[in-house]
């Protein structure tokens, strides 16, 4: 086989300059020299790249490895993915919860603080803390909140890190689904760490450097079973009440696109997806919406509907208004729903009578003028 038709048979995506790059969980031939594509923008897929990972890039390099491995394609993974999703699980969380602790100071990934010497750190050499000493040192010196119940998943997840490093994971504490749903207990919350705790600790340069990682590595979260019953439901009671106000997130596609209730005055209003995390605002996520969700082309009108992506809204005067727009608590109607000023109305319909679009009002079947045309004269 030569590489040409490995590349051919490998699964891959085009990003948003057509270019093509490897999809997680694409086949990889060991032995045999890589014929699949890779991402270009990421440094450390190049082949004889440098080996250069810092702590933030380091973690999220191994939350990719874990979506890799965890995304299955299939109803369940294989033992071996679901291994090294494990291994990598844990590696990640304890690189990314020591690297919010080291934004703190660098001191504190120290076993003791009060030894601490910057060249240990710089060159790696230092005994740093364990993972019961990171949380309780990112609870009470950082004031990162982490619930009991998170700490337990944590704990968990480094036990079976443990058993699969030294001794193997077999017998009953190696129950395929148990094992599958602690890992995804786990990346449940640090997606939600990384979210809220890391990335706004960062510097701003830092932050946006991560973006790419994370587009990838939320592109792949709705794919894994495990984390997808998880983190749903966790997400159940809190989207219940905000069902009037949730749609169907367009990265992720699971009903869990909320948009916020108010915004800052001349702001845009903002959508952030409680599942993946995604959040853009009211102009971005229109159009992605009506793009990906609703198949629209963004510029050219559909010819049975006359519509696109999105339209102008006359009330806020900005192009974010979706026709055809469905929502959690009916997701069998339609409406017409600007991102930006929230507004809602039901959606354009197609008059029996003339054929022309109209926007009903009590359930008409017909627009106004036919309506008009078609009632009784009165007597003057």
């Amino acid at each position: 086989m030569d590489p040409g038709s490995r590349e051919a048979d490998a699964e891959v995506w085009a990003d948003a300059s057509g270019a093509h790059v490897a999809k997680p969980g694409s086949w990889r031939t060991p032995g045999v020299p890589q014929g699949r594509t890779y991402d270009p923008g990421r440094d450390v897929e190049h082949p004889g790249s440098e080996v250069y990972f810092p702590p933030v890039p380091n973690g999220l390099d191994y939350l990719l490895s874990v979506v890799e491995h965890l995304e299955a394609g299939t109803e369940r993974v294989s033992a071996r993915a679901l291994k090294y999703a494990v291994l990598h699980l844990a590696a990640g969380t304890e690189v990314l919860l020591k690297a919010r602790l080291q934004l703190e100071h660098w001191s504190l990934v120290f076993s003791d603080p009060a030894k601490a010497k910057r060249a240990e750190l710089e060159s790696g050499s230092l005994l740093s803390c364990g993972p019961d000493e990171t949380i309780q040192r990112l609870r009470d010196i950082a004031e990162v909140q982490i619930t009991e119940k998170d700490r337990k998943a944590l704990s968990r997840l480094a036990k079976d890190r443990n058993a699969l490093q030294h001794y193997g994971l077999f017998g009953q504490s190696a129950n395929a689904r148990a094992v599958e749903s602690r890992a995804a207990e786990v990346l449940d919350f640090l997606i939600r760490f990384v979210d809220e705790d890391l990335l706004p600790a960062l510097p701003l340069e830092e932050a946006e450097a991560a973006q790419s990682d994370l587009e990838r590595i939320r592109s792949g979260l709705a794919e894994i079973e495990g984390f997808v019953k998880q983190r749903m439901q966790r997400l159940r009671a809190e989207l219940h009440a905000l069902r009037d106000r949730t749609l169907q997130c367009p990265d992720c596609r699971q009903w869990a696109l909320v948009v916020e209730p108010t915004q800052a005055q001349g702001a845009a209003r903002a959508s952030r997806c409680r599942f993946c995390g995604m959040s853009r605002d009211a102009e971005d996520i229109a159009l992605i919406y009506g793009v990906e969700i609703l198949g629209r082309d963004p510029g050219m009108p559909d010819l049975l509907t006359g519509l696109t992506a999105t339209e102008h809204c006359p009330h806020c005067e900005v192009e974010s208004l979706v026709e055809g727009a469905r929502f959690a608590a009916d997701p069998d109607t339609p409406m017409a729903f600007c991102f930006q000023c929230a507004r809602l109305q039901p959606a354009l319909a197609v008059c029996m009578g003339c054929g022309h679009s109209f926007r009903p009002a009590d359930g008409a079947a017909s627009c106004e003028n036919c309506t008009t045309s078609t009632s009784p004269h009165q007597a003057p």
